[in-house]
């Protein structure tokens, strides 16, 4: 078991269910809504994690009536398709997220890696230590943006923040003073759009609308507390990192990294590369700023190469 509590209660009604390996990926946070539905806002916490804190209030997960979804990935639709065939529960998720749920092929296309030079090592990862995610998932129903999920005593309201994902989707807690912020984690990694359904401007845009809520506490899918402590500055200070990669991206195009494969042999996003399948993700980042810094004007691209503008 964890070296840290696997439950605390966040609100009424409402726990965070810590993920194990301190909540860091493949592992992610989940919420436990206790009210007259017993609800859980994602499923990529360790399954003995969830058993755990559904015991501890006296539940098991033949008692869940709804599993809500935040968006597609892995660590994050986790064990659904387990815990559904355990208790026949409804599994909601966004619209533009089934297809990324349904299936392994669905969720390959909407990350984009098919057909990349190490799409067989990514693979392979998959199927070794998370193969419960290659399962078909049931989706009963979806939830729309801003309409609350009725849970008893406790509303839960979607807001939905694409650019981590298109389907990327945050959660009030009783309106918007407590949000679940899933993958706008806060984390010192900081965001992360490697998929090509993942979209830099819009994620900046859906920080941004977050922000505007003015919340109090943010809960990460990535943290082992929530934070409370400037929340709104931790935001703007989150989004920066947009900006601060594409200021290294071109200190390393000035230095001669003329191409996304030398670019990411630095690396520039990830702190380290742990295996060689993450350079697909940092690959299509890399790609995605080298885009962006292309429409403005910073860098030309020719056959390939990346350059400084001369413009």
């Amino acid at each position: 078991m964890s070296d840290y509590p696997v439950r605390t209660q966040v609100a009424h009604h409402v726990h965070l269910v810590r993920g194990a390996r301190r909540a860091r990926f493949p592992e992610a946070n989940s919420l436990l809504i206790d009210d007259e539905l017993l609800v859980l806002v994602d499923a990529g916490a360790a399954m003995a994690h969830i058993r755990r804190a559904l015991y501890e209030l006296d539940h098991t997960p033949e008692d869940l009536d709804m599993i809500v979804l935040s968006h597609f990935h892995i660590d994050h639709k986790g064990h659904a398709a387990e815990l559904h065939r355990m208790s026949d529960c409804e599994v909601l998720c966004h619209p533009l997220a089934e297809k990324g749920v349904r299936t392994f092929e669905g969720m390959v296309d909407y990350y984009g890696t098919r057909g990349h030079r190490l799409f067989e090592m990514w693979r392979h990862l998959i199927r070794e230590y998370l193969p419960h995610t290659m399962d078909e998932y049931e989706v009963t129903g979806h939830f729309s943006d801003g309409r609350p999920i009725d849970c008893g005593e406790t509303e839960l309201l979607p807001v939905h923040a694409p650019g981590h994902t298109l389907d990327h989707t945050v959660f009030g807690i009783d309106g918007t003073d407590m949000l679940f912020l899933v993958d706008i984690d806060l984390t010192r990694f900081g965001p992360w759009y490697g998929n090509r359904v993942s979209d830099i401007a819009a994620f900046e845009e859906s920080i941004e609308r977050v922000i505007a809520l003015a919340p109090r506490v943010g809960i990460s899918g990535h943290l082992l507390d929530p934070v409370t402590d400037d929340l709104v500055g931790r935001l703007t200070r989150y989004c920066r990192a947009f900006e601060e990669r594409e200021a290294r991206i071109l200190e390393h195009v000035a230095r001669g990294y003329d191409t996304v494969e030398r670019l990411a042999s630095v690396p520039i996003i990830y702190p380290r590369i742990p295996q060689p399948a993450y350079l697909v993700f940092e690959e299509m980042m890399l790609q995605k700023h080298i885009e962006r810094l292309q429409a403005r004007g910073l860098v030309d691209v020719e056959g390939g190469r990346v350059r400084l503008s001369q413009g």
